[in-house]
């Protein structure tokens, strides 16, 4: 296992460490996902069949105010351990969550979201030096039933090989303790 990678799944590991025992009925929803893609130097991949994999359950600061991450993507599980990742973190401001919300940032321009995607080994961002955005929507948040519906899209880049790539996460349920976690204590 490279260097980069071990980075890559410590950072899972310390964000799934805060978020609720959701992570532990996580499931291989398309096994395509984990075939070796060679494809060349700026071919775009689309995320769009990924599930939630948690909501941090720990307080988190981004722009100097409490924020919230949430994760989503595959994580298959060997003997009941991540054994690799393709996921996508997500954060924002707390205050910025509510039904009906949108929050976006373009070439990196807006302190209040960040987001990174591991996938397939690679590391993707947001990045001022290329067409890069990101628009998380909160759909809907029901405090009665403890669920909330968001989607995620985004347009990042690896930095080292310059390759792009798209989540197009259209709907993501967040319920129970994940919901607790999203909307605040």
């Amino acid at each position: 296992m490279n260097s980069r990678l071990k980075c890559t799944a410590t950072a899972l590991v310390l964000f799934l460490s805060g978020c609720s025992a959701k992570t532990e009925t996580i499931e291989i929803i398309n096994p395509t996902d984990f075939i070796d893609n060679t494809a060349a130097v700026n071919t775009i991949d689309t995320i769009n069949n990924s599930q939630l994999i948690g909501v941090t359950g720990f307080d988190i600061m981004l722009n100097n105010a409490p924020a919230v991450g949430v994760a989503i993507g595959i994580v298959p599980r060997v003997n009941n351990e991540p054994s690799s990742q393709n996921f996508v973190e997500v954060t924002t401001l707390r205050s910025l969550i509510a039904a009906d919300t949108t929050i976006t940032a373009t070439a990196n321009n807006n302190a209040n979201i960040s987001i990174s995607t591991y996938w397939r080994d690679q590391r993707y961002v947001q990045s001022t030096a290329h067409d890069t955005h990101v628009t998380l929507r909160i759909l809907s948040l029901d405090r009665l039933s403890k669920t909330g519906f968001i989607s995620v899209q985004a347009r990042l880049v690896d930095l080292d090989s310059g390759e792009f790539i798209h989540v197009e996460q259209e709907q993501v349920v967040i319920t129970g303790q994940d919901f607790i976690n999203l909307v605040g204590r």
